[in-house]
């Protein structure tokens, strides 16, 4: 997967496998009462290869390792991104606590770890997929006598926190807010608090062009009302709208190229020329992106004054 075209799990991932994010993410979203079995100091990244090799294209799973307090020795906490609830999801997630829970006894530890399940949800409704392994079974009530399985999963849902409490999400609320409300708003509405976002929670340059280019990829792309309204919502952010815009039109050269369509990548990089100059950008800028030549760079200048 080419890691710049932000779908919703690789942006999640771009994140969340920060540890100084994630940090700040499960300390909003666990309750108190989990919070204080464990020192969120000791929180690192766990290792991906417990996941069997079947699953293995399964990206979006993020595991974290933690130390318990007490002396209790280690834990972990198992992270899954989900846009559509999937009827057998608890049990997915129970494959991947077991994986885990071998991989722990295979370091050479005597008893078995606990490994807390998340189930992170930016589908557009509220989440209604099971939150139990109870529920994946047919013979419920004899599933409980057997197993006693009636724990719910953790769930953090976008669609039921409140706007003006997910903005106060720290350096998550952009990631957040965006993949909320990718397909439900319009990006003259979505950019400018993504744009607040930036400014109260300050991100890495890699994190803040990620979330730029997901919010092309995912809406309509690079088009005129992107380029010209972000740049003039946030003209100081112009480096990284430019770069996302860069990566849109190499995206559709290398698209167009491998079905054969030169002709119809020529003309998106014509129109995105156009788009630029309209909005100032410097012909060097211009050319660079696009890879027109000066003289239909020049001809496009002409024709719009």
């Amino acid at each position: 997967m080419n890691a710049l075209s932000m779908p919703h799990d690789a942006l999640c991932k771009l994140f969340l496998m920060d540890v100084e994010i994630a940090r700040e993410f499960l300390q909003t979203h666990l309750p108190n009462s989990l919070q204080q079995e464990f020192d969120f100091n000791t929180l690192t990244l766990a290792p991906g290869a417990f996941v069997e090799d079947n699953l293995s294209q399964h990206y979006s799973d993020i595991a974290y390792s933690i130390q318990a307090i007490k002396g209790q020795g280690p834990a972990y906490i198992l992270l899954e991104h989900e846009s559509a609830a999937g009827q057998l999801t608890p049990f997915k997630l129970w494959r991947y606590q077991s994986a885990i829970m071998k991989q722990h006894l295979n370091q050479g530890h005597a008893l078995l770890p606990v490994v807390v399940p998340l189930i992170f949800n930016r589908g557009i409704g509220p989440y209604k997929g099971p939150l139990s392994l109870l529920e994946c079974f047919k013979h419920q009530s004899l599933a409980q006598k057997i197993f006693a399985l009636t724990h719910s999963i953790q769930l953090i849902d976008l669609s039921a926190i409140p706007d003006e409490v997910l903005i106060t999400h720290k350096r998550c609320a952009a990631m957040s807010l965006a993949q909320k409300y990718i397909h439900r708003w319009e990006l003259t509405q979505l950019a400018p608090k993504i744009f607040e976002l930036f400014e109260r929670y300050p991100l890495s340059v890699e994190k803040r062009r990620g979330l730029l280019y997901y919010l092309a990829n995912e809406s309509r792309g690079i088009d005129k009302q992107f380029v010209q309204s972000m740049i003039n919502i946030s003209p100081h952010y112009q480096e990284d709208i430019m770069s996302a815009a860069q990566y849109l039109i190499e995206e559709g050269r290398q698209e167009g190229l491998q079905e054969g369509q030169q002709k119809g990548w020529q003309e998106a990089a014509l129109e995105i020329a156009k788009n630029l100059l309209a909005c100032g950008t410097k012909l060097d800028f211009i050319k660079q992106v696009t890879q027109l030549s000066d003289d239909k760079i020049k001809a496009l200048r002409v024709a719009n004054e």
